[in-house]
């Protein structure tokens, strides 16, 4: 094994170097074929110069790792852990849960979570409907349409979530280009969340609170708002989810399969959102206070097992984020250009606003008294429940350190994934509540019968809330799919279309849905051949600013008539002279 990741290593090195020998011209000649207008202004001399030194240091590494694995390689397979490695271990232990589970489940209790699964996955289907945002359009004309190459190495903008991109171009591939294709990994992933939500807590609390939470998962608004877009924020809940899976049979069992199992599928959320950082400390941060509360005599013993872990982590997505760093550098990863500035005067004006846009996110998609009783809920269940406790202290350790560091406070987007530890929360809440009901109350209330109450109630309303909470509140672009469908039958072959920003990468994107060559949005129209300019006057637009956005006057058109209004866009049509 030391000996293949040495020869990977090497190859990996003379791969970089081989790189690093090519000149300004091929590659810049490379670049600009892949954009639509023929043209990557960005990518300068300066630009390759740096890229270029990036490869030959990678490739001196990687030959020096390469050597001390071969010089040392006996020393290290020595010095490994061996215990715990039976092949197949992990695997064979969740077979035997799963079974276990099966059997520990009755058929009442199977089809009450199948239904309420059911539900989510057809309110997340029925938001699959809506109009395309700019964001999962620029990231499908930007990026997912490139080579493989180009995806995992371009962090032009941080719009390419690395894997999500991948997994949005095999889907457009197999399926078409088409809206819901460009959505299917985000939903497939946010309806798979459920499931695995319902399985932590079952497992590491009990079956009752595990139903009350996994109604709370399944109607949340912001849960079903983000796994009905092309974003990879629900590919982050996946790995999250797993990674509590895997880091509780870890603590069990100190078996190193699932040690290495916590580090990969963190590795595998960084690799689709950076921001995944918050939840793989917190996930770790867990996994050690877990640790350190519930062994003594063993704790060591695990704790090293535990390090490994986070170290094959680092290693992993610094592997995975290698050509990224290549080629812009590693700070890009964690604080983009385009997030503005991080300075400290501008995070001490900005992050008390910054976190009450994160709170009112959270309220819009629910409602204010909704709200209330879950931070009131969120306060109970830290007092009774000392593994939730845990969850929670880790969930903050992990997040508030890394936001004063980078000195900025995320967009609420990025913290949907806290919505787990809050709706975990209100299930060990209510789970109590319903108890003393049962106790004071209503003796003859049944733990099973008063749950599925609960859970239906709470299914219900929050479903009803959050569907109405998510409706419009993000910018959508549905003139932009009625402005293409326009084109279909009136565009001809020599004609332009002329569109700014935000409206460019919707429109691309349904020129490519609709089968209209997007050459249309590049060309350069001959005399005689119609211009189509798109105006927005709610962004302020004008016919005249559009023209001249594309480097075109007034004085070149003539006959320039409005042929479509609609609400927020206006379509004019010119003939060139």
């Amino acid at each position: 094994m030391v000996l293949l990741a040495a020869l990977l290593l090497l190859l990996l090195a003379a791969l970089a170097w081989g790189l690093a020998r090519l000149g300004f011209a091929p590659v810049k000649g490379y670049v600009d074929g892949l954009a639509p207008d023929g043209a990557v202004e960005t990518y300068s001399p300066a630009f390759h110069e740096r890229v270029r030194g990036n490869l030959r240091a990678l490739a001196a590494g990687c030959a020096g790792v390469a050597g001390l694995l071969l010089a040392g390689g006996r020393l290290l397979a020595r010095s490994l852990p061996r215990d715990g490695m039976q092949r197949g271990a992990l695997w064979a232990d969740l077979r035997r849960a799963l079974v276990k589970l099966h059997k520990r489940t009755s058929r009442t209790h199977k089809l009450f979570v199948a239904g309420i699964i059911a539900v989510g996955a057809v309110l997340r289907l029925v938001q699959l409907q809506a109009p395309i945002i700019y964001d999962e359009a620029f990231t499908y004309v930007y990026y997912a349409v490139r080579p493989l190459a180009v995806i995992v190495s371009d962090y032009s903008y941080p719009n390419n979530q690395v894997l999500h991109t991948i997994l949005v171009k095999l889907s457009t591939a197999v399926f078409g280009v088409h809206l819901w294709s460009l959505r299917l990994p985000a939903l497939l992933a946010g309806i798979l969340a459920m499931p695995l939500a319902y399985l932590f807590v079952r497992a590491h609390f009990n079956r009752y609170i595990a139903l009350l939470m996994l109604a709370f998962v399944a109607s949340s608004g912001a849960l079903i708002e983000y796994s009905a877009l092309g974003r990879g924020y629900s590919i982050v809940w996946c790995m999250l989810l797993l990674g509590w899976l895997a880091g509780r049979h870890f603590a069990k069992t100190n078996a190193l399969g699932s040690a290495l199992a916590v580090a990969v599928v963190n590795a595998l959320g960084m690799w689709t959102v950076t921001t995944m950082l918050y939840a793989a400390v917190a996930c770790y941060l867990w996994l050690l206070l877990h640790l350190m509360v519930s062994y003594d005599t063993t704790l060591a013993k695990r704790l090293k097992r535990l390090a490994l872990s986070f170290g094959v982590f680092v290693v992993l997505t610094a592997a995975l984020y290698m050509p990224v760093i290549v080629v812009h550098g590693l700070g890009q990863l964690f604080h983009h250009p385009t997030m503005g500035d991080n300075s400290w005067e501008v995070f001490s004006a900005t992050h008390q606003d910054r976190a009450f846009d994160l709170y009112a996110y959270f309220n819009d998609t629910a409602a204010t008294w909704i709200s209330l009783l879950g931070m009131a809920g969120m306060v109970y269940a830290a007092y009774i429940s000392s593994k939730f406790r845990l969850l929670l202290v880790a969930m903050v350790a992990g997040a508030v350190p890394i936001v004063i560091a980078q000195r900025l406070v995320a967009p609420p987007r990025v913290w949907t994934y806290t919505l787990f530890v809050l709706h975990l929360s209100s299930a060990i809440a209510l789970f109590y509540l319903l108890k003393l009901v049962q106790e004071t109350l209503v003796p003859s209330l049944s733990k099973r019968l008063r749950t599925s109450v609960t859970a239906l109630v709470v299914l219900a309303g929050l479903s009803y809330t959050g569907m109405r909470g998510i409706h419009d509140r993000i910018e959508r672009f549905p003139e932009a799919a009625l402005a293409t469908e326009h084109f279909r039958g009136a565009l001809g072959p020599a004609d332009r279309v002329m569109v700014e920003f935000p409206w460019e990468a919707p429109v691309e994107f349904h020129f490519m849905d609709r089968g209209i060559p997007i050459d249309a949005l590049y060309r350069t129209p001959a005399s005689g051949a119609a211009v189509y300019v798109l105006v927005s006057p709610a962004r302020e637009q004008t016919f005249d600013g559009v023209l001249l956005h594309h480097r075109f006057r007034t004085d070149q058109l003539r006959e320039p008539t409005k042929v479509k209004d609609w609400k927020r866009l206006e379509i004019w049509r010119a003939t060139v002279r």
